[in-house]
């Protein structure tokens, strides 16, 4: 650190919930911050997104803390964490991204019981800038997150894994279809039309609504139907309080509140998207045009000092 549920899951409705950047920022004074690069300041992981033309040759040996995705296109990183992990530094497991070995590029964070504050800037010399157009990159997570818990507490392997295995049917978390991101996406610019050369300073960006997730996860036993989304469709017809023959969105709500005092359900209200299991996967789409780098980095919550 520097200072400075598994194979079933069913489809997110996202809804457009794009917030502004947070009111409260690390360390620096607010005005420090508004003039300078913008990054908070304190202990933080740092994370290099480099973007390559497609006939880059990339290593795709583990380790340092750089992935490299397609200078042009749409690329995915996937972002893994486990809670049983003793990983403590993040880990870029494979920094190839599709355009360069066919399967996305997997960094994995270390567990922080309240998360990180998420931050990035756009860097380098804008691509794009000699045709006026703008070099641009643009983050979505996407909205099924891969999740799984270890139903084995004497498992030591648990802890390696970065995937959930196949056989894990009993792990499984199912998310309902109401969950939703807080951000759906955040977009970065480098070039300013305003200048000829199309430099300037690049300030950060609050990025953590990206991993922010609220939304309910249910045991596997809840999926009656068997089809991997936990709807109406798996609530038992007891529960048709107005007795119509269907079951609503507020049953489906009474349903889920008694499942969770049975502890069969759990609500996360804003939750780091990686506390929601033992282990979860999170894919990223980065759709670039011309930007040769982004910076991000993770700054953890829990000795991150606040100015509002």
């Amino acid at each position: 650190m520097k200072r400075a549920a598994i194979l079933l899951l069913s489809v997110l409705l996202v809804a457009a919930m794009a917030l502004g950047a947070s009111t409260a920022f690390a360390a620096k004074p607010m005005n420090v911050i508004e003039t300078s690069n913008g990054f908070p300041s304190g202990p933080h992981f740092n994370l290099n997104i480099h973007g390559k033309k497609a006939d880059y040759t990339c290593d795709s040996t583990a380790g340092g803390r750089s992935v490299f995705v397609a200078e042009y296109g749409d690329s995915t990183i996937t972002f893994v964490s486990n809670k049983k992990s003793s990983v403590t530094e993040l880990t870029v497991l494979d920094p190839c991204a599709e355009a360069f070995d066919g399967t996305p590029a997997v960094v994995q964070l270390p567990k922080e019981d309240l998360g990180y504050y998420v931050f990035a800037r756009i860097l380098a010399k804008p691509n794009n800038g000699k045709n006026g157009e703008p070099s641009s990159i643009i983050l979505y997570p996407n909205p099924v997150p891969r999740l799984c818990n270890d139903t084995d507490p004497e498992n030591p392997e648990f802890g390696n894994y970065t995937t959930c295995p196949d056989d894990s049917l009993l792990a499984l978390g199912l998310v309902t279809t109401e969950g939703v991101y807080e951000l759906t996406e955040q977009g970065f610019e480098r070039f300013d039309s305003g200048t000829s050369k199309g430099k300037g300073n690049s300030k950060a960006l609050d990025i953590t609504g990206l991993f922010m997730w609220t939304g309910w996860v249910c045991d596997a036993s809840l999926d009656a139907n068997e089809d991997g989304v936990i709807d109406e469709n798996d609530v038992p017809i007891e529960y048709d309080l107005n007795l119509d023959g269907v079951i609503d969105a507020d049953e489906l709500g009474a349903w889920l509140d008694a499942m969770a005092a049975e502890g069969l359900a759990t609500f996360h209200d804003n939750q780091w998207i990686f506390n929601i299991a033992d282990l979860v996967l999170q894919d990223q789409k980065i759709s670039n045009s011309g930007s040769k780098l982004l910076q991000i980095r993770f700054y953890p919550v829990a000795t991150t000092e606040f100015i509002r």
